[in-house]
């Protein structure tokens, strides 16, 4: 009977997590194969003009649901699952306008203070894209708390084939930097768009019952209190480099930097993204129902670094070729930056993917503090290579750091597992 239960278990985890990974590999793979088109449209300038929006946009988004859609995972009731999602639309709303209200007074001084002149003139999209990234952040939760994976896998595909397919029309209609961004906030008005049809799937959302949100936010206060940060300072410290070298170098390095970052971490998401969620799902339900989860844990390191391992050293001796047949011979220093970024990748296929343990295992406060201390060694190593004047010093310096720091939290996220087990 429990071997029974156990081969289905395994059944389940294996088809939520073909359901997951089949739709963020299609929506990543879409992504990446418009971008030779892309590269040839736009150039190095216009890229890093984008990077540096979407940097800007990636750490709003952290704040802007408050962490509590962690909490729609680990409440045992849907009641409780459905509060949670209640205080994160609410807190959404709330510092979307925030940033509207930032944007609307304080532009003249955020441009001089931070170096925005290169997109002074999109400023006031940022509120809009932070509320519709977080939403549809936020409601892939819910769908995977309920087992509706397939519209999670819905909002990826449609999300990303609406803002790769208007990059590419849009970059043959001679728009540049207008027509990436409008591409980008189009792309997740529809994804969002796409997974709001049946009422059944909303059911207990939109309640907003005060009482039980107030018990849900004080239940799950650890959330906002260490997980919040933590994902803050971590989002902050992984947008520095676009955000920095923007500032200290030209726009064209920031856009070859920006292309290395996004062909290496789009393998990496279409791996993790969907991983991560399945999971996450899978070890939350494990420990409210006393079930040990670090065999599962331990066996999923192994096999992606057996699988992953001859992949990557192989990648390492053909990047530049690569990327130069790909892209074009514009972005072919992308390629020697992508070589030095390889062994932070690496490592991230598995640290990434479990990067839930801290929450179910209740150490975000311990999280929290590793993570400041990983941006403070980030940021330092960032500014190194500024001192001497050169982003090739930044980058590998940037790389190693991530390499030491990532395999530790590997370590830490098995250790923590294995503490589940007892």
């Amino acid at each position: 009977m429990l071997k029974k239960r156990s081969l289905a278990l395994q059944s389940e985890l294996v088809r939520n997590g073909i359901t997951l990974l089949s739709a963020t590999t299609l929506s990543q793979a879409i992504a990446l194969i418009v971008y030779p088109i892309i590269t040839r449209q736009y150039s190095p300038d216009d890229l890093g003009v984008l990077s540096l929006f979407l940097s800007i946009v990636g750490i709003g988004t952290i704040l802007a649901s408050g962490k509590y859609e962690l909490a729609i995972m680990v409440e045992k009731q849907k009641d409780g699952a459905a509060a949670a999602f209640d205080i994160s639309f609410a807190i959404t709303i709330l510092v979307s306008l925030l940033a509207l209200l930032l944007v609307l007074f304080f532009k003249p001084w955020l441009i001089s203070t931070f170096q925005l002149e290169s997109i002074s003139e999109i400023m006031y999209l940022i509120p809009l894209l932070i509320f519709l990234s977080s939403i549809g952040f936020v409601l892939t939760y819910w769908f995977n708390r309920n087992k509706r994976f397939a519209l999670s896998a819905r909002y990826n595909i449609v999300q990303s084939s609406v803002n790769s397919g208007l990059k590419v029309g849009l970059g043959s209609l001679g728009f540049t930097q207008w027509g990436l961004i409008a591409a980008s906030i189009t792309g997740q008005f529809f994804g969002v768009i796409a997974v709001l049809f049946k009422k059944k799937d909303f059911e207990k959302l939109f309640a907003f019952n005060s009482s039980l949100m107030k018990k849900v936010a004080q239940r799950q206060i650890d959330f906002p209190k260490y997980t919040l940060p933590h994902s803050f300072i971590n989002t902050l410290a992984g947008n520095l480099p676009i955000m920095i070298l923007a500032i200290w170098f030209n726009m064209t390095e920031v856009g070859l930097f920006a292309l290395s970052m996004t062909i290496g971490f789009k393998p990496i998401t279409i791996f993790t993204g969907s991983v991560n969620q399945v999971l996450f799902q899978k070890i939350a339900n494990n420990t409210a129902n006393n079930i040990h989860s670090f065999d599962l844990v331990k066996k999923f390191c192994i096999k992606t670094m057996l699988i992953a391992g001859p992949i990557f050293l192989l990648l390492y001796f053909t990047l530049p070729s690569i990327v130069n047949f790909l892209f074009g011979e514009k972005w072919s220093i992308s390629g020697d930056y992508l070589q030095l970024l390889l062994p932070w990748f690496f490592i991230a296929l598995m640290s990434s993917s479990l990067c839930f343990m801290p929450a179910i295992a209740g150490k975000q406060r311990q999280a929290m503090y590793i993570e400041i201390v990983y941006a403070l060694c980030r940021t330092a190593v960032l500014f190194i290579g500024v001192w001497q004047n050169s982003i090739i010093i930044s980058i590998l310096l940037y790389s190693i750091v991530n390499t030491l720091f990532v395999s530790g939290l590997l370590i830490w996220f098995l250790h923590l597992a294995k503490h589940t087990n007892r």
